[in-house]
């Protein structure tokens, strides 16, 4: 898939993203739907500029008919490439037969939550305390996230396919 210049493929060489995830969150691991999942293990589609260079990279399995957005981080923010390949994880759930995608973001993730809102998500739950559940499975989650917010609460988004 390909669109503006940019290319949305499958991402064979997962050490780049890991390095970013662990970078960034603290472990490569995420919780969506009370399952932790190892981004390791999941798909992973990226999207490339000219040059080749991943600019934002989309980790994501399914789970029966529901497509389960485990991550997705933007290397490359402000240029598009986010949306870009959150449309092409859309298309790839709906060709394995998702009816809906879903999303978790922390409490603090303010940014995140206006970028799924413009993408077209709709917040379906809150889930109290879900992260320091999360925590004492994974003690790596870092503890203060955007603007030193305490991260303690899971906020879950889905989009109809």
């Amino acid at each position: 898939m390909s669109g503006g210049g940019l290319t949305i493929k499958a991402v064979e060489d997962k050490s780049a993203f890991l390095t970013v995830m662990l970078a960034s969150w603290g472990s490569h691991s995420m919780m969506i739907d009370f399952t932790v999942y190892d981004c390791a293990e999941l798909d992973l589609l990226g999207i490339a500029g000219q040059d080749g260079a991943f600019m934002a990279y989309a980790s994501w399995t399914m789970h029966d008919d529901v497509a389960l957005l485990c991550a997705l981080h933007s290397v490359a923010p402000g240029q598009g490439a986010a949306v870009q390949l959150l449309e092409g994880v859309k298309a790839a759930a709906r060709a394995r037969g998702a009816i809906k995608l879903k999303a978790m973001l922390t409490n603090d993730n303010m940014p995140g939550m206006t970028f799924y809102q413009k993408c077209g998500f709709r917040f379906s739950r809150l889930h109290m305390e879900a992260i320091d559940h999360f925590r004492s499975v994974v003690p790596t989650i870092v503890r203060t996230g955007y603007m030193d917010i305490e991260i303690h609460d899971a906020l879950e988004l889905e989009i109809a396919l």
